[in-house]
């Protein structure tokens, strides 16, 4: 930790509360309750799990505090301290889990957080109910080794990560979030230091045309085989966001990958009838380098030479949630070099650096706050990539 959270307490002694077996027993805990989020289905949110972690850190000690998001979708903090009363650090995980999928597809079922030849089985096993168990057994042993601190030691147990991000949004307008020094973001990976992350934009482009019938095409304007130029065409845009951004040795170059495609936007299909919109979703991820402007530009130019095209249509863009643009820590950052620190003592190797493929809630709390944030990160597999 910063100097300014150490104690005369030893990292070995807080070290010594830390039990393996209670993390593997609580990381198969939280798995089993399960948290996708299913719009339209009340039932179907964070709040079994935000009720559980809950109880738990209360039960551990710490001070606690639920703040509701949205209904069924309460963060929950817990800490040691006294938020703003010196530095200030976040362990951030998150409560959300992606879809599950078809469970008869699963090997073990998802949520049943079986224990075999040494792995948890499990939807949200490493994204993430595994961090945020690491995150609060953290703060357990801390609490637990009577380690006096000189500043305070937050556990941020959010929502929303996997969608909109409403959670860390939400986090970032309080007292608490607004206290916060610097941010260890809990990701699940392996081992990496990680001091940069991509950014993203997801593009919702609109293609709108005109209605025919499928018998007489030339009375209409077809925006599918504009949308077809549209994703045909993404990997130019690709190549200009990378002339665009910096080049990273941790990250992989910027991409333009299409999500999903959907027309008509109203009424009903129907295959002998043109419809007269359609729209798919982009999803760009960034590196370092042009602000949102540049950005924007580069998509408006994409989508005018989209429009030419094909005679009588119009192609839009939006950004979906905004735009969250690439973050980096350098590595004198005093939180970086206080975890190097203690990667070094702990496993007696120094720490690997590395970098984020996607983007999490780190980039909410870099960008909104401007604090410090590192991750940890998995290699996958690609060369650093050069002008």
């Amino acid at each position: 930790m910063p100097s300014s959270f150490r104690s005369p307490t030893s990292n070995r002694e807080v070290l010594a509360h830390v039990d393996p077996a209670e993390l593997i027993a609580l990381t198969r805990d939280l798995i089993r309750l399960p948290s996708v989020v299913r719009p339209g289905d009340p039932d179907a949110t964070e709040a079994a799990v935000a009720e559980y972690v809950e109880r738990w850190l209360t039960k551990e000690g710490l001070s606690v505090e639920v703040q509701p998001v949205a209904p069924g979708r309460p963060n929950v903090l817990g800490w040691i301290g006294q938020p703003g009363a010196g530095s200030t650090l976040l362990l951030e995980g998150h409560t959300d889990v992606v879809t599950e999928g078809d469970p008869a597809a699963w090997t073990h079922p998802p949520f049943a957080a079986e224990l075999r030849d040494g792995r948890i089985w499990g939807r949200g096993a490493a994204d993430m109910k595994g961090g945020l168990a690491a995150a609060m057994i953290a703060a357990a042993a801390i609490k637990r080794s009577g380690a006096r601190l000189g500043g305070a030691l937050v556990v941020g147990a959010l929502v929303d990560e996997e969608g909109d991000m409403i959670g860390v949004r939400h986090l970032c307008d309080t007292s608490i979030g607004r206290a916060l020094t610097a941010a260890v973001i809990c990701e699940p990976e392996q081992n990496e230091l990680c001091l940069e992350q991509r950014g993203v934009v997801w593009a919702r482009v609109t293609v709108r045309g005109r209605m025919a019938h499928g018998a007489m095409p030339e009375a209409g304007a077809n925006p599918i085989a504009a949308l077809g130029t549209v994703l045909s065409q993404a990997p130019q845009l690709e190549r200009r966001l990378r002339r665009l951004c910096r080049p990273s040795p941790y990250l992989r170059p910027p991409t333009v990958t299409p999500t999903t495609v959907r027309s008509p936007l109203a009424g009903v299909a129907q295959s002998n009838v043109i419809p007269a919109a359609a729209e798919a979703t982009l999803d760009i991820r960034l590196t370092s380098g042009p602000d949102e402007s540049a950005i924007s530009a580069e998509i408006d130019r994409f989508c005018r030479e989209a429009a030419a095209r094909t005679a009588g249509v119009t192609v839009d863009w939006r950004p979906i949630n905004g735009y969250r643009l690439a973050t980096r820590v350098d590595r004198k950052e005093p939180l970086v070099k206080a975890i190097a620190a203690a990667v070094k003592e702990v496993t007696a190797r120094p720490p690997r650096f590395g970098g984020v493929p996607g983007s999490t809630d780190g980039t909410i709390l870099r960008a909104t706050l401007g604090i410090p944030i590192v991750n940890s990160s998995k290699r996958h597999g690609f060369t650093p990539w050069r002008r």
